[in-house]
């Protein structure tokens, strides 16, 4: 085992991150009463990797700021993507590379497999009770005991405003008006399966992605799209769109609000009335972790009203909370109860991404081929 004294965490997390392409009453969290806790973890570190790009600013504007001025702590954040499970199990096991990390179903179900990550202990985490029970109803029974839903992201439908479409139902994208004007991810491609998935009301949720006999159907109809072209990132579709060589896109909502907040009055942008494709942002405690008090009241902290108020003002991240305050820029789009959040949002489950990722190469050679059939 690596000399601990050796081991630089943020050393290894940069370098690994280049080569990857409140209503209870006070209570007792770890070592300390929460009236205490600034003077129990004053100038403790704390390492929480959140999701890289824009995600990782506003967390570290609103969650991880906040929070050191509050405690006089010295928590940090760090962006991360794919590689978060590979640098967990790279390190020491009594010694990660970060004391909390977020996860999608994905990210989740392969740390779980892997026993990288804390089980959750109930008691030290009052505002749990604030969460919609939602999160919990689309995660399996084991993975409930660990981490804690902090929101969530979706996919959205995103038209130009002078055209006059309204962005009611995905099959806009397919609309005649929008011939050769349209742009989805051929690189994540399980969003842009996700569309016709969560068209399709023969199965629940999104079934049908999970087996390719069942999901050919889903991708003949992407093969019926007639695209400008597709994009890979956020750059390359906010190209496409600001040059006004496509109108439309199935978008991501942290996408969406970027081009809402920036282009004022350019995108109309919505939850179509057939719901959307959706992931769970959970923040699980990392097994070895060195500050396991220090890192349940970050968690329990996340989930405070004005925490989760103060995220969701510059995001367009749905929250774990039931009593958030929604900013204008969500419009209608946010769910107000547990129903709504049944009916809008359908979740590519761990079990779905076991079943995908069984069969990976094969839906990747397929919407290679939409690719090739969609484009010129």
């Amino acid at each position: 085992m690596p000399n601990m004294h050796k081991f630089d965490r943020r050393r290894f997390i940069k370098g690994a991150a280049l080569g990857a392409t409140a209503l209870a009453a006070p209570a007792i969290i770890g070592r300390a009463a929460i009236s205490t806790a600034k003077a129990a973890f004053e100038g403790e570190s704390l390492i929480a990797v959140s999701w890289s790009g824009n995600y990782e600013q506003v967390f570290r504007e609103t969650v991880i700021d906040p929070f050191n001025a509050k405690y006089g702590t010295k928590a940090e954040t760090v962006g991360g993507w794919d590689q978060i499970v590979s640098q967990i199990k790279a390190a020491p096991a009594d010694n990660p590379p970060f004391d909390v990390t977020v996860a999608e179903e994905y990210i989740s179900s392969a740390g779980l497999a892997e026993n990288l990550y804390l089980k959750t202990d109930r008691s030290k985490i009052p505002n749990l009770e604030a969460v919609y029970p939602w999160f919990y109803e689309t995660r399996p029974d084991k993975a409930k005991e660990f981490g804690i839903p902090f929101g969530g992201g979706t996919c959205m439908l995103l038209v130009r405003k002078k055209l006059g479409l309204e962005p009611t139902s995905w099959q806009l994208l397919w609309d005649e008006k929008l011939a050769g004007k349209v742009t989805s991810d051929s690189a994540a491609w399980w969003w842009t399966l996700s569309v016709p998935a969560v068209m399709d009301k023969t199965s629940p949720g999104l079934d049908e992605m999970y087996d390719m006999a069942t999901a050919e159907p889903l991708f003949a109809k992407l093969d019926q799209l007639k695209v400008a072209r597709w994009y890979k990132d956020g750059a390359e579709q906010a190209n496409l769109l600001n040059q006004e060589e496509a109108d439309a896109a199935m978008s991501y909502s942290s996408d969406v609000y970027t081009f809402l907040t920036e282009s004022p009055g350019e995108y109309l942008a919505a939850l179509p009335q057939e719901g959307a494709s959706a992931w769970a942002d959970w923040y699980f405690k990392v097994r070895g972790t060195k500050h396991n008090d220090l890192a349940d009241l970050f968690l329990n902290y996340m989930l405070e009203k004005e925490t989760q108020d103060r995220f969701l003002a510059k995001s367009m991240i749905f929250m774990a909370r039931k009593d958030v305050t929604v900013p204008e820029h969500w419009g209608s789009n946010y769910p107000k109860s547990n129903e709504d959040y049944h009916k809008m949002f359908q979740i590519i489950t761990m079990d779905g991404w076991d079943k995908i990722n069984a069969n990976y190469q094969a839906y990747d050679d397929r919407m290679k081929l939409t690719v090739q059939r969609t484009s010129g």
